[in-house]
């Protein structure tokens, strides 16, 4: 819904009130009432701003019968997350509008009116852990006899869900290209604002490709990530393939 300033003044305040019901009974005037979300903010000079309100389930509140609800909440707060929060949003902090605005729901790896995206490419099969320029890393025989190493990446100013991941690779001195693979993963949280994303299995020999030419040669792992906004970033780790395989056993060396 679109306002405008009422008699032109860009100052004017704005109150949103928003009441979630569930689906009517056939006798009755309305269903149930699930959830009540409030907002106050104002309207930006020369400027069309967005104010995003999210109907959250931990906010729905308490049915008879059914488990126990949220917090109910007295103005100015309102249930934010589960909680009892304040309901004022400062207009500095409102989104400017842009038509996608529905694909670019702010989250914890990309918040509103986030910066250029950034993308840091390690290595790591149980968490991220950052590479050195020229890092020697594993290569592992996988259990079912393909060979890969394990590739981690941090990202900022990316969508948390809904983001392909892609990674590929070329040996600088040989300009042999391996594999392209792509990831749709959910990223979790990091620290300083990152988010991560760990235990990406790029098996080099995926299309046929002999593993033997990639060990013990330099290779530069290229990831890219693009959101559903349309918004995409990538980074390059430098590394190094370790000359002996890692078998399943644990024994360098199949």
């Amino acid at each position: 819904m679109k306002l405008l300033p009422p008699d032109g003044d860009a100052g004017a305040s704005v109150t949103v009130a928003i009441d979630g019901y569930g689906q009517p009974a056939p006798s009755a005037d309305g269903g149930p009432l699930l959830v009540e979300r409030t907002a106050q903010t104002q309207f930006v000079a020369g400027q069309t701003r967005l104010l995003r309100i999210l109907l959250q389930g931990q906010c729905f509140m308490a049915l008879p019968g059914g488990p126990p609800g949220a917090p109910a909440c007295t103005s100015p707060q309102t249930c934010i997350a589960g909680f009892c929060q304040t309901d004022a949003v400062p207009p500095q902090d409102l989104e400017p509008y842009t038509p996608d605005w529905a694909a670019n729901t702010p989250d914890i790896c990309k918040p509103a009116n986030a910066g250029p995206p950034v993308v840091q490419v390690g290595t790591g099969q149980t968490d991220y852990l950052p590479v050195t320029d020229g890092q020697t890393i594993q290569m592992e025989q996988g259990p079912q006899g393909g060979h890969h190493v394990w590739i981690a990446v941090r990202q900022h100013n990316l969508a948390q869900m809904g983001a392909t991941t892609s990674i590929g690779s070329v040996q600088p001195d040989t300009g042999l290209v391996g594999p392209d693979l792509r990831f749709a993963f959910t990223y979790v949280q990091d620290e300083g604002g990152f988010c991560k994303l760990y235990g990406l299995r790029y098996q080099v020999d995926i299309d046929g490709a002999d593993y033997h030419l990639f060990l013990g040669k330099p290779l530069d792992v290229s990831v890219t990530i693009a959101d559903m906004s349309g918004r995409s970033a990538a980074g390059v780790a430098h590394v190094t393939i370790a000359p002996q395989l890692l078998c399943p056993s644990g024994v360098p060396g199949c």
